[in-house]
């Protein structure tokens, strides 16, 4: 009787923590980020449709793409179709750590399930279109089948146990390349039972059955396609130069990813907090034994360790050393996997103190890292729970008091994601679509939608990828008043949300974004949720209809260049070119910018275009001043940091502004030039200035 009792609470405690994370899909769910959740929603689209784009990479990741066709299959192209496949494979680790936990005790079942639903990036992708749910699936997934062979079968059954645990990692593969970073621990786990003579038969299994797997996949591949190595080359031919190409930027960039930059994301992101536990154990004497797993507890505390190292130091490169991309939802398969001897060593510390010194103290010490850093994760997680660990420290034990603790953990867990949670009201998504059905999808007639990349990413997803719809998206960039079809129907749709997550800010909407003209139509306008809709009546586009004032370009090559100001002992040769190297202040334009007005009721556009090079990260702002014989009346600062790709390499930065002329006063100069407000090594090289004036 007792113990179907224990299996009740163990399976009702399981079931609070599948409903949090469904509670959190109604009022927190928020949306597509409209780029890869889109692109796997459109190749699953095609799939159902008989095609399917084998020069795509994603398309291998094949469990995201077949369980997505099938819930669209089942359930239509919307919303609840794309998360419900995440949805079901996120409940799935859940019920992994459920199994792992529910004998050690209701306490560390609570606290193991909580410190993986609360986790804030967790729950914030357990319902999204993407493949690093899967991941951290298939990786606790194989975790828990090696662990169930080693400490629960009495080492039964090992060809079936390392078929299962092979195709686990095989699965893993399959929805994701990041499943390499779990090679390190694989390794440390044949390494050490190698030593300790055990298991062997269990390896050998395991490498036959997993290169059976992985010749069987080829073979299919080259069935499909007529290559074996077609994902790998479709990954190749999608490649780009970008942040995370660490093998491709300086030393410098490199060595600060992975030495200050991955701990820093793990602080800032809420995603160290297990490992907080893990390390407060570590430092405990006598920790060497654990190193030879030779029992459940070590199993997942190596794990963990190992993992977590891996993450950072693990190259994903085969031909150079280049680490992980840093982005939270690359390591989520963290999350569990630490979560299991997280909960062990707390409620070694809830029932008897343990650890209690090294816990408080590097707790006390993360606080300290994020308040340094000015991160929210301070005063939101860090010192909550050092408070809460430091005040239990001094409270005599009782099951009251434990109570309290552990709803106190549950609690400082959940803030972050209940913050989530009211963003997302704020952003309203579900508001959002329904404007779009109303006022846009209801339309009956052909017709273009010009907005930003994620909303005209997130119309076509909305027309269930219907190439034949009479409505059109468009991004501003696919938008060409030469090319396109003009009597047909133009209206523009402004989102300040989706702008947000396409990158753009004001100055990179097109000048008819920025400026609206009086002959067009507000047809709808929320501005609480930052939405406009205009029907486009006209279009002004002052880089192909407006007229050239002015054009001016620095290459640096030469001497003496009119309008330009240089500072002779900042040129310098790099890569073969003579460049600026801008210390604090670039060569800087100046020109008496009144003596070009002609209406002041037209506008400035500002077009600068310049080579640019960058060793790190940088404040630098492209400056454009405005000022007469008093002051600088009119100044624009636009940080270029954003339109870096990657740093340490030359790259061509565009960037625009408008300036009404009616602003300008009479006897002005304008500044153009770049502000290095760090001080960080920087060139540049083929400035070039134009000033056109729109048509009025």
């Amino acid at each position: 009787m007792k113990m179907n009792r224990t299996n009740v609470i163990s399976v009702a405690i399981l079931l609070i923590h599948i409903v949090v994370i469904i509670l959190y899909h109604v009022f927190g769910y928020i949306g597509h980020y409209g780029y890869d959740d889109i692109q796997y929603a459109k190749l699953s689209s095609d799939l159902i449709n008989g095609q399917i784009d084998y020069n795509d990479h994603f398309v291998y990741r094949t469990p995201v793409i077949l369980l997505t066709a099938l819930s669209y299959l089942v359930f239509g192209i919307n919303d609840l179709a794309s998360s419900l496949p995440s949805l079901f494979i996120t409940i799935g680790i859940l019920i992994c750590i459920f199994f792992l936990l529910k004998e050690k005790g209701n306490i560390p079942l609570i606290i193991g399930l909580s410190l993986t639903t609360f986790s804030n990036w967790f729950i914030f992708y357990s319902d999204k279109l993407m493949p690093d749910i899967y991941v951290a699936f298939f990786v606790i997934l194989s975790l828990f089948i090696l662990h169930s062979y080693k400490f629960k079968t009495a080492k039964k059954k090992p060809f079936l146990y390392a078929s299962l645990f092979s195709l686990a990692l095989f699965f893993g593969f399959l929805s994701k390349g990041t499943i390499v970073l779990i090679l390190p621990l694989l390794l440390y786990y044949l390494i050490v039972d190698i030593l300790c003579k055990r298991d062997i038969r269990f390896w050998v299994y395991t490498l036959f059955t997993g290169l059976a797997f992985l010749v069987i996949y080829f073979f299919i591949i080259w069935l499909l396609t007529g290559d074996f190595f077609k994902r790998f080359d479709a990954i190749t031919s999608n490649s780009y130069l970008n942040l995370c190409s660490y093998d491709q930027q300086s030393w410098k960039v490199l060595l600060k990813r992975i030495t200050i930059d991955f701990f820093m994301l793990m602080i800032h992101q809420g995603m160290i907090t297990g490992f907080i536990f893990v390390l407060a154990f570590l430092l405990r004497r006598n920790t060497f034994s654990y190193y030879k797993l030779d029992d459940s507890f070590s199993f997942f505390l190596i794990s963990a360790l190992i993992l977590f190292l891996s993450s950072n130091f693990m190259t994903i490169s085969i031909s150079s050393y280049s680490p992980m991309c840093l982005d939270p939802r690359h390591y989520l398969f963290l999350i569990p996997v630490v979560a299991v001897p997280a909960s062990l060593i707390i409620t070694g510390f809830i029932k008897e103190k343990k650890y209690a010194f090294q816990i408080i103290g590097i707790l006390l010490l993360i606080a300290a890292i994020a308040f340094v850093t000015k991160n929210s994760s301070c005063w939101k997680l860090y010192l909550p729970l050092t408070l809460l660990f430091g005040i239990y420290f001094f409270i005599k034990d009782s099951n009251k008091y434990r109570t309290v603790f552990i709803l106190g953990f549950i609690f400082i867990l959940a803030i972050i994601p209940f913050d989530m949670i009211r963003y997302a009201q704020k952003v309203n998504y579900p508001e959002q679509r329904e404007i779009i059905n109303q006022h846009i999808l209801s339309i009956n007639e052909d017709c273009y939608i010009i907005t930003d990349e994620v909303q005209n990413r997130l119309g076509n997803y909305y027309c269930g990828f219907n190439n034949n719809s009479n409505i059109h998206f468009l991004s501003y960039h696919q938008f060409d008043i030469d090319s396109l079809d003009m009597n047909k129907r133009k209206i523009l749709y402004l989102n300040n949300y989706t702008c947000n997550l396409s990158g753009y800010d004001f100055n990179d909407l097109p000048y008819y974004a920025q400026i609206i003209d009086t002959a067009n139509i507000l047809l709808f306008a929320d501005k609480e949720l930052g939405i406009s809709i205009y029907e486009m009546n006209t279009l002004s586009d002052p880089s192909s209809t407006g007229i050239l004032l002015l054009e001016s370009s620095a290459s640096f090559e030469h001497g003496v260049l009119p309008h330009w100001n240089i500072n002779d002992n900042e040129l310098v040769n790099k890569d073969g070119k003579r460049v600026n190297k801008v210390t604090e202040y670039s060569a800087t334009f100046s020109y008496p910018v009144d003596s070009l007005l002609a209406d002041l009721n037209s506008n400035l556009l500002i077009s600068c275009e310049l080579q640019s090079y960058f060793e790190d990260k940088t404040e630098a702002m492209l400056v454009i001043s405005i000022e007469d014989h008093e002051n600088s009346y009119i100044w624009k600062g636009i940080n270029v940091n954003k339109y870096i790709r990657a740093y340490s390499n030359w790259q061509l930065l565009k960037l625009n502004t408008v300036i009404p002329e009616n602003e300008i006063k009479e006897h002005s100069i304008m500044k153009i030039y770049l502000w290095n407000k760090d001080k960080k090594t920087a060139y540049i090289d083929d400035f070039v200035i134009k000033i056109i004036t729109s048509e009025n």
